[in-house]
This record gives C-alpha cells, structure tokens and sequence, in this order.
C-alpha cells in the first residue's frame, strides 16, 4: 500500500532462502527516513495493545497503546496513544508519559497496555525489563507513574515484559505478563498492585513473550508470541480452556509471517472485541523484508474467524489494511 511521502527502498536487510533474517550493521541505525508502507498508523509502532473502553465519553473510538519503533535496540523513552473510529485513519493523541517521569527507571519504554477501573485510567508498560504501572482521569493522559514497579525484576523467576489486563466475567481485572514464563495475577483494587498471592504461571508452547487473554462464548483463549521480535518466523500461536487455570489445548499458528508479500516477524498481538457483538480484531506488528527490522515494525489489523468449535482461522497477512467502523 503506498503511503504518502513515498518510501526509500533501500535494502538494510535481507531474507536468505531459508527464511531467517540475515542482519547488517545499518539494522539497527534509526529510520527516520525510511517510510512504513504497511500500516494505516503511517509510522513505526509495535506491541500494540487496543482497546475499547467502556466509558461513555470514549467508547466511540478505539485506543491503542504500542511500543514507539524505530529506535536502536528498541531505545525508545516515551509512550503516545493513538484513537480511530475505523481501523483506517488514525489520530495521535499525543505523548503520555515520559520515563523521565518514571522515577524508577529510565530507558526501554515497550508494550504498554491501559484499563478502565471505576471511572479511571491505568497505564502499564516496561521499563528497564520490569512492569510500571501509572494512573490518570483520562485515557489520553498525562499519566503519573507509581514510586515503584507493579512487577519488579526480581519478584518472580523470569523476565517481567510485556504486561497486558484481562477482565473476567466476575470483574476481576488479572495482570499478565512474562518471557520464557507467562504470569498471570489480579490487580487489587487500587489497580497498582497485585495480589501476589493469587498469581500463577505456566509455559504454553514455545512461549517466548505476550501473553494476551481474552474470553469469550464460555472459553478462554490465550494467544502469545513465540521465536525473537527480530526473526522473520515470529509469530502468534494460541490455545483454549474452559477455565482461566486450565487445562489449556493448543491449536497453533494465529498469524505468522507471509514472505510472497514481504510480511515477516508477525507477532506481539492483541485482541480488541466490538461491545454487543460477536466480532473480534486482531492487531499485531509486523516488518518488511527490505527495509524493515525488528526494530522498524509496522502495526496493523484483521478480523478474527471463528470455526463452529470455536477455534480460530488462521490470520494471513495482507496489505489490505482492515476498516471496521466502530459506531454501533
């Protein structure tokens, strides 16, 4: 899909025949120049987190929470937020938090994600390889940061990243979050802790990182990512469970990489679901073959297929880009 100022074609990667990602030392320079042609955001983001909030003065627009890409060594310090009322043409809402308003840390802002809870906002994402948590009246911030990580780096075995909220049916919102293990905990009311206690983990597949839960029609589905963020076989695989602690019956691949069209490193995935219906969207990042990397991914999104059983079509990426008016 062309964008609009157009795109430099310059090959700063390339793909060998068996499909990995043969990387060069212009990988990771910034990409200020480089154009992304594969995203109706019209710029480099990754680890999307949608969302529809149930607040009456915002549920007429989808949110998304991501990474800021196009950094070295995925460097970014800042986090923005970004609505649409289609899929298709995007508003930044601007910057809302700052790590230099993290008084904890200070490099490697990643996959955030926000909750509403009892008429305010809350904002977690990574820093320095542990989950913050952040608070404000609005979806659109500014958000102010907690003294201290929700999840610190030595609170639990493994790496603390990539945290996303699941709401159950009872109305208790869990925290996930993990690499190497996913974890899951509820937030207690003040939505800035978790109650240790209550948490557990488990290993799906190869998990490497993501974990996103969402539920619907009686079953629990879990989707995570699996290989590196800078591999093109990256990519969402996902199972089911008639609890939220199992047993869990994985189906495999959700999307992975589609290299006809240059489409490679499909993963970090989330899922929004359209309030009253039956319809639920896909949105993951992905990078191109020529000029893209793990450090320069593109967001974008699809609908979700369900089979009678209540498994999932396999997602093939495309450049069509995916409009869905919210207005209901």
């Amino acid at each position: 899909m062309t964008v609009a100022g157009g795109w430099l074609p310059a090959t700063v990667c390339s793909v060998a025949k068996s499909g990995r990602l043969q990387m060069t030392a212009v990988d990771v320079m910034p990409s200020l120049d480089i154009k992304p042609k594969h995203t109706p955001l019209h710029r480099f983001l990754a680890d999307p987190s949608p969302v529809v909030f149930d607040d009456p003065r915002y549920a007429d627009r989808y949110f998304l929470y991501a990474t800021e890409d196009g950094f070295d060594d995925w460097g970014s310090r800042s986090f923005r937020v970004y609505t649409s009322t289609d899929l298709v043409e995007w508003t930044d809402g601007g910057r809302i938090l700052s790590l230099d308003d993290v008084p904890w840390g200070s490099e490697h802002a990643w996959a955030p994600c926000a909750c509403e809870y009892q008429g305010r906002f809350y904002f977690y994402f990574v820093c320095e390889g542990q989950v913050g948590a952040a608070v404000s009246d609005s979806p659109y911030g500014p958000f102010r940061s907690t003294s201290s990580p929700i999840v610190a780096a030595d609170d639990f075995p493994g790496y603390p990243i990539d945290p996303a909220v699941f709401r159950d049916d009872d109305g208790t919102d869990w925290l996930l979050w993990g690499n190497r293990i996913a974890y899951a905990a509820p937030l207690n009311d003040d939505h800035v802790t978790i109650d240790a206690s209550r948490a557990f983990h488990w290993v799906p597949g190869d998990f490497r990182e993501a974990i996103w839960i969402f539920k619907r029609q009686g079953m629990y589905y879990a989707g995570w990512s699996e290989n590196d963020a800078r591999d093109p076989e990256y990519c969402v695989k996902y199972a089911t469970a008639p609890t939220l602690h199992g047993p869990w019956t994985e189906h495999g691949v959700l999307v992975e990489q589609n290299p006809s069209l240059g489409l490679l490193g499909t993963g970090h995935h989330g899922v929004i679901h359209i309030p009253s219906t039956d319809e639920w969207i896909l949105s993951y990042h992905l990078f191109d073959s020529e000029y893209g990397t793990g450090y320069r991914r593109e967001v974008t999104f699809a609908p979700l297929v369900f089979n009678a059983d209540g498994t999932i079509r396999q997602v093939v990426p495309s450049d069509t880009w995916y409009r869905r008016s919210i207005a209901r």
